[in-house]
């Protein structure tokens, strides 16, 4: 149970750090264009079920970037300390 509650919390915490991470990138790239830096939008672009009677369009992109790997670094240490 505690091993699971500490995923739980790890999973947050790296969430919360590439969300903040490319917050601040995007707001700090017009001055640092560093930031910004990434291989650009990554996962799957459109993926759509029809069913007839209900259809379902599913769409997953990760945007990585320089700020968001530096977000997820510094959850990382975050966490290890708590």
């Amino acid at each position: 149970m505690h091993r699971s509650k500490n995923m739980g919390v790890l999973l947050f915490m790296l969430v919360t750090g590439v969300l903040i991470g490319s917050l601040l990138g995007a707001v700090l790239s017009r001055f640092i264009p560093l930031l910004s830096y990434g291989p650009g939008p990554l996962g799957i672009k459109e993926f759509g079920i029809d069913l007839s009677i209900i259809s379902f369009q599913l769409s997953l992109l990760i945007d990585l970037n320089l700020a968001g790997l530096l977000g997820v670094i510094i959850a990382v240490l975050i966490f290890k300390k708590l």
